[in-house]
């Protein structure tokens, strides 16, 4: 038998996760050559979501501690993000070192699975079930859906692993969400308009910095990549 209990706490990926939802907003574009170079990037997204219909990178995530002036030990795995018949967002975050965690969003649920001590955290998503379309921030989005999101400016150039990017800023204009995260910036590759580095910043000063590498697009995903099947004897917390 799956054991069961009912408990209001919630992992850590999940977590920051569901901060991420419910953000409401009009962005103010910046003025000159930012505003120019802010559309240019915008537009560019857009034509990636004209034919978008799946995303899979691997990934690297890693939280820095203002407090402690460090990272610690990031998380490597594979990343999949898709969309469902109706339009929903389907979500696989599978980290494989140093240790196994399993985060799964599909159907307005969210599991998070730790296969190595058999506990597992399931939350329903509710009006929150939107929460991949966060998660996956500026993957095959609308950038008037971000503009309604977020405030959103241009800041310039950057380099991830060797690629040029465009970084833009955004600040979340709902109160609640502004408490847990005060911006989150995306560097998006000027080759493709695909995201390859966001950092989440907490008003505290702490973030969680996830970088994409080997980033595929329009590949096909198997619907199975985005179900969770438990295996018996695993210890599950179930959020409200």
């Amino acid at each position: 038998m799956i054991r069961e209990k009912r408990c209001l706490r919630i992992g850590p990926i999940v977590l920051w996760s569901l901060w991420l939802c419910s953000l409401v907003v009009p962005a103010r574009g910046a003025q000159g050559k930012e505003d120019s170079e802010l559309q240019r990037v915008l537009t560019q997204m857009d034509v990636v979501r004209k034919s978008f219909h799946s995303f899979t990178a691997q990934f690297t995530q890693k939280k820095y501690t203002a407090i402690l002036k460090e990272f610690d030990t990031a998380d490597t795995g594979t990343f999949y993000y898709s969309r469902a018949k109706d339009g929903s967002a389907l979500l696989r975050q599978e980290a494989t070192s140093p240790g196994r965690k399993i985060l799964t969003v599909r159907g307005g649920e969210a599991i998070f699975y730790q296969p190595d001590i058999q506990q597992a955290q399931i939350a329903d998503l509710g009006r929150y079930k939107n929460l991949a379309e966060f998660l996956a921030l500026g993957i095959g989005q609308s950038p008037a859906k971000l503009q309604e999101n977020f405030d959103i400016s241009y800041q310039g150039n950057g380099s991830i692993d060797g690629a040029t990017c465009s970084i833009l800023l955004l600040k979340p204009k709902a109160a609640t969400i502004a408490t847990r995260f005060s911006s989150v910036t995306l560097w998006l590759k000027k080759s493709n308009g695909l995201p390859v580095q966001n950092k989440l910043l907490e008003p505290n000063g702490d973030y969680v910095l996830l970088t994409f590498f080997d980033e595929k697009l329009n590949v096909k995903i198997s619907d199975a990549t985005f179900e969770q099947k438990l295996p018996r004897g695993v210890d599950i917390q179930r959020i409200q």
